[in-house]
């Protein structure tokens, strides 16, 4: 199977999701990126952390947007890993692998943009499920990679991709099957499933066409 394969949230099938030893270990296991999500601390600065609350992820709970980083950082995220921020993980990557960075509000995206801007080398995307992120981010930068996030390739997915001149569809893995990838191919619409963490399965994605995988367990779908 050649594929690009993409750590969802690092490497969570063996290291807690969105810490800097999850991404450390797809960026040793080779992937071709990651997939994160940001948010905003209580200071405005961009953090690494897929809920808006703390409650599932770490020992803390409440709003991320109610903590400062410096609070953040004695929040347990996972055999005792801080909650990141964005620069901290960027830094990690450095050009070394792509990053997809799912953006869930503008305000974020200015950050992002922010971030983005002071790592060399770095290959990064914004994705979202809030298109109108994508095309606040167009807005301010027409050279940006955006990705429409979408549980499936449905009439207004694929007229956003047209208006914000994106780079994929991010689509469900359950909403793909042979007639829509054949469908997309027509289209000449690249598109890229998530989240895959059985091997077979992800060898039969490729197989119609992905451009990349996204998986919980890099290390299990990658190819040998």
């Amino acid at each position: 199977m050649a594929a690009r394969i993409y750590g969802h949230r690092g490497a969570p099938a063996e290291l807690p999701e969105n810490t800097l030893p999850g991404f450390a270990r797809a960026k040793d296991l080779g992937v071709y990126g990651i997939e994160l999500d940001v948010h905003l601390s209580k200071d405005g600065v961009a953090v690494v952390c897929h809920d808006e609350t703390l409650d599932r992820t770490t020992n803390a709970s409440g709003p991320i947007s109610d903590y400062t980083v410096a609070e953040l950082r004695n929040v347990d995220a996972g055999q005792g890993n801080h909650v990141p921020t964005l620069a901290e993980v960027l830094t990690l990557v450095g050009d070394s692998m792509m990053v997809d960075i799912e953006v869930k509000a503008n305000a974020a995206g200015v950050a992002v943009l922010e971030e983005v801007q002071k790592v060399p080398g770095l290959r990064w995307l914004v994705s979202s499920f809030d298109w109108d992120v994508l095309r606040y981010v167009r807005s301010q930068d027409a050279n940006a990679d955006l990705w429409v996030l979408t549980p499936g390739a449905s009439d207004d997915a694929i007229a956003a991709y047209h208006e914000v001149n994106a780079g994929a569809l991010a689509i469900w893995d359950k909403g793909i099957d042979a007639d829509i990838a054949s469908y997309l191919a027509e289209q000449n619409i690249p598109w890229w499933p998530w989240t895959v963490n059985d091997p077979a399965r992800a060898k039969e994605l490729v197989d119609m066409g992905a451009i990349g995988i996204c998986t919980d367990n890099p290390a299990m779908v990658l190819p040998e």
